[in-house]
């Protein structure tokens, strides 16, 4: 490799602290130093960059033999005869030992893994990396990881090569599979955490899922004009903790940048518990962009009230609503394909006369109030609700309006639709339908309210762009430039491995990223990342990931 690539790399790697936090926990250990551990994950590092492995056997053949004898002395590189093989594999078993010390460092829960242990054995371990003791080690190792896949991140903010992104994301888990064989009824696979990952068509893997946060854009205008980057990461057991690891990665993020934009995730995210991802999210001040699954908009449980409103895919309609309107969610969601839909969306602008409207946004409480559709409807309770209070200022009615101008014909009364209530005594009518605006409690429908209406054309629009991006970051991962999905180019075994490897494979794609975006420029990719004398990177945050309420936090309006 030329020098200046290493060098590149070398500059990365040290600006994620990983290096610093792991030669502080060799510095107590006893006995000789050994083959130093930077020089081992920078042949990693290396190793990805330029075969896309992560087998040990390939980083060390990098900085032993594919390095300049110049670069060698000026990094402190143990070096041999190439023609001597007992002095390589000496020096192999170096450069080995090294990567496994570091590895039992950060074990949760260090044991053998030349065989294959009994499965009761195999689940202890388990229960070890998921349960309560093994916390701290887990924590720790998601940071190592993401201070590697968020290093070229802060590089770039520095650098200002993300000044036109506008802090949208889109949240995904994708599978990362092992080498290793699946769990049996009597042994447990050598990667006893690990599990199978079922895929959306049904297929599955054995390894881990990787969740992972990606630079995205709502509006498809903005192509192009900032690097996709893989913003973090987290490796985990599939199916645990999804909606803990997305929050995590978002809270990271929320701490590096005031931005706050659109967050779309598939549906597996909205079928989590709300204290485990939508309100984490929204008090993070991202605005979710989720679809539903059919049991949250067919079933009987997918209607109800609330002070008398219906409530119905997040949203609030007049009691008055008629059935047909409603049914369109239904018949939406049962839709085969996105050529029936279209024409569905069409008649389901219908509905939003009937919408209430958002007076005000959320509180310090996380309530809300919605106030009666008056304005977009001829409703006999709200005109005689409005003829009780003091007598509005209101203009006559204009017999003759200019129907080439778009607002004064949708003002004009006869442009609405007219509902026919009931005969009912004031005391017997809805709540929403009595008073003006309703409150609304952060505990009502907290799985199904956002900001963008389910299924409008700005939802759609938001949704499958988001989507898109996520989709496209996963095909890239797992693409011949970096292969995140070949389990034969991460041999090395474990839960500590398995991670690290696999946020240097992020680290290195986003690096690329970031190249091709420089080229694209025409600017150097290799100094264009170089930090200049007044440049000031990012600290990465590791104290808490609680992130703080700011009066002047960027964010957009729905």
């Amino acid at each position: 490799m030329a020098d200046s690539k290493i060098m590149k790399l070398r500059r990365a790697l040290h600006q994620s602290g990983v290096v610093k936090m792991i030669e502080a926990q060799f510095a107590g250990l006893p006995g000789p130093p050994g083959y130093p551990v930077r020089l081992v994950l920078l042949g990693l590092v290396c190793a990805s960059y330029e075969r896309t492995s992560g087998n040990l056997d390939d980083a060390f053949e990098i900085m032993t033999f594919g390095t300049s004898e110049r670069l060698r002395a000026h990094l402190a590189i143990p070096t041999c005869d190439i023609e001597d093989q007992d002095a390589v594999n000496a020096l192999y078993n170096r450069f080995h030992r090294a990567w496994t010390r570091m590895n039992r460092l950060l074990d949760a829960a260090p044991h053998q893994r030349r065989s294959r242990l009994p499965r009761a054995a195999g689940r202890k371990v388990a229960a070890q990396w998921n349960g309560e003791h093994g916390q701290p080690a887990l924590r720790r190792l998601e940071e190592l990881a993401n201070r590697l896949v968020t290093a070229p991140v802060r590089i770039a903010f520095v650098k200002g090569l993300m000044r036109h992104w506008r802090g949208d994301t889109a949240i995904d888990t994708t599978c990362v599979p092992t080498w290793a064989r699946p769990h049996t009824r009597k042994r447990s696979a050598l990667e006893a955490s690990a599990n199978w990952h079922y895929k959306g068509g049904g297929d599955r893997e054995f390894g881990y899922s990787a969740t992972l946060a990606i630079a995205a854009h709502a509006d498809p205008d903005r192509a192009g004009r900032y690097p996709q980057l893989i913003l973090g990461m987290v490796l985990h057991t599939p199916e645990k903790d999804m909606g803990r690891h997305a929050h995590y990665v978002s809270a990271v993020l929320a701490q590096l940048t005031e931005l706050r934009g659109f967050t779309a995730a598939d549906r597996a995210y909205t079928k989590l518990l709300p204290e485990n991802f939508h309100r984490p999210m929204r008090a993070l001040g991202y605005m979710p962009v989720l679809d539903f699954t059919g049991p949250q908009v067919t079933s009987a449980r997918a209607e109800g009230h609330h002070q008398g409103a219906i409530t119905k895919v997040g949203r609030l309609f007049c009691p008055l609503t008629p059935r047909r309107l409603l049914d369109l969610y239904s018949q939406i969601r049962t839709a085969k394909n996105e050529r029936e839909r279209i024409p569905l969306r069409e008649r389901l602008q219908e509905i939003e006369t009937y919408a209430l409207t958002r007076k005000d946004t959320l509180d310090d409480r996380g309530t809300e109030r919605f106030a009666c559709p008056i304005t977009k409807l001829n409703c006999p309770w709200a005109q005689e609700r409005e003829g009780r209070g003091a007598p509005p200022k209101r203009e006559p009615v204009p017999v003759v309006i200019n129907l080439d101008a778009h607002r004064e014909r949708t003002a004009h009364p006869a442009s609405r639709p007219t509902v026919e209530p009931p005969t009912l005594p004031l005391a017997e009518r809805p709540k929403c339908c009595r008073q003006s605006s309703v409150t609304v409690q952060a505990h009502v429908m907290p799985r199904t309210r956002q900001e963008l209406p389910w299924q409008t054309p700005s939802w759609a629009l938001a949704y499958q762009t988001l989507r898109a991006h996520i989709e496209g970051g996963n095909g890239r991962l797992k693409s011949v430039d970096s292969a995140l999905h070949a389990r034969e180019r991460r041999q090395p075994r474990g839960r500590v491995a398995q991670t690290l490897l696999s946020a240097i494979t992020v680290m290195v794609h986003n690096i690329k990223e970031l190249e091709q975006y420089l080229a694209a420029s025409k600017q150097s990719a290799i100094t264009g990342l170089d930090l200049e004398p007044h440049d000031v990177l990012l600290p990465y945050p590791t104290i808490s990931l609680t992130v703080p309420s700011r009066p002047q936090v960027l964010s957009r309006s729905p």
